[in-house]
């Protein structure tokens, strides 16, 4: 083949045109990974909660940190039409003294549902106080085993788990069962005893229990697991307007800016995928310019356009094959060596679309040089050769 002889011939100029297109495919995983894993560490606990649906109080814009939820609610929405079952979340936030430092953190209570959480190491929660973690604390020197101080409400709480990719606002998630969110809950709002524990039975500030007493049974969301057939819009269109609706990847999206930075990142990726069709289709217009008596020549021998175009397309793929390795091994490289608390997520789905939008992008720069080969007359092009 006339473009396999061409790139073994030019090893060196086509090596190069290789090298810098693969920088341009690592660039583009690479923005890929990073706006993925930032998703991911602003929505990875909502977003993965287990169920069709999450039920949050009316009026709250589907947002987890003004949700609330009474027993009485809890109630109606298990009897409510095409729900299966559904377990209670309780969300709050925290900072957290592990002996390095106080870091921001999130807490979530699940009456049920620990399975669902991916275990890296350890066990789930079994009783009150305990607590299984996002790995990511563990580069604020959080180990398993250890017990954490909570401020200031002046809790404790003992890892003994670690789960993975349940981040929230960037931040780890410490999931508890319930009774242990509703005492530190309530011991955030009132406050706790001087030189008590708010988490596993401790002391408690004055009115504390009285509060606890009126939050028995509530929760922040309900997340609902629904009948055959059924859907969250179906479930939404039951309740009316007493409760807002929404799948787990739906709600976690709505909130904390998500909307406004799922935009603003796909826009970045775009240009990313723009450029890289831009770089490509300049290499090989260039190239087309500089082979503009070779292509006269073969022309004059009889060659067609499409003979032409297609021996270009052939180095297209070749090149943009051996770029795409190269890519990859940089981008993982890179990753590799960002700390754990880094937002980068290698999707296998979102790599592949990316990948395959930088074929389609470098095939559509060709057309650069399509046009080139086009307007190539092969008498007139040699006529200037000879002179």
């Amino acid at each position: 083949m006339l473009a396999l002889r061409e790139l073994l011939g030019s090893r060196l100029k086509f090596g190069l045109i290789a090298a810098a297109i693969g920088l341009v495919v690592a660039l583009t995983l690479l923005m890929s990974a990073m706006s993925e894993g930032l998703i991911t560490g602003m929505t990875g606990a909502e977003g993965s909660l287990a169920g069709d649906a999450l039920v949050f109080q009316r009026d709250t814009q589907l947002s987890l940190e003004r949700s609330i939820l009474t027993r009485d609610d809890l109630n109606i929405l298990a009897v409510a039409p095409g729900v299966s079952n559904l377990y209670a979340v309780g969300h709050a936030m925290i900072s957290v003294d592990a002996g390095a430092g106080v870091f921001d953190a999130r807490l979530l209570g699940l009456s049920a549902g620990f399975e669902q959480l991916p275990l890296v190491e350890g066990r789930p929660p079994q009783s009150p106080g305990e607590a299984l973690v996002d790995i990511t604390a563990k580069a604020n020197g959080v180990a398993l085993g250890d017990p954490v101080r909570l401020s200031p409400v002046d809790g404790t709480l003992t890892v003994v788990g670690f789960t993975r990719d349940r981040r929230y606002v960037m931040s780890p998630v410490f999931y508890v069962d319930m009774a242990t969110w509703r005492s530190l809950y309530v011991a955030a709002l009132v406050g706790p005893a001087p030189g008590g524990s708010s988490a596993g039975g401790g002391a408690q500030g004055p009115g504390t229990a009285g509060v606890e007493e009126r939050l028995s049974g509530e929760a922040s969301i309900a997340a609902v697991r629904l009948d055959d057939g059924v859907t969250a819009a179906d479930l939404a269109a039951a309740l009316g307007d007493r409760y807002e609706v929404a799948t787990p990847a739906a709600a976690a999206r709505a909130g904390n800016g998500m909307p406004v930075m799922v935009l603003a990142v796909n826009g970045i990726q775009v240009v990313s995928l723009l450029i890289g069709a831009l770089v490509i289709g300049i290499f090989f217009y260039i190239t087309t310019l500089h082979k503009t008596g070779q292509i006269a020549a073969i022309k004059a021998l009889g060659a067609s356009n499409g003979y032409l175009y297609r021996q270009l397309l052939l180095q297209i793929v070749v090149l943009v094959t051996l770029a795409v390795v190269v890519g990859m091994a940089l981008a993982l490289g890179a990753g590799a060596s960002m700390p754990s608390t880094m937002a980068f997520d290698p999707g296998l789905g979102r790599w592949g679309v990316s990948l395959i939008a930088v074929y389609a992008m470098a095939l559509l720069g060709s057309l650069f040089s399509l046009r080139n080969i086009l307007s190539i007359d092969p008498a007139i092009a040699l006529d200037r050769a000879e002179h």
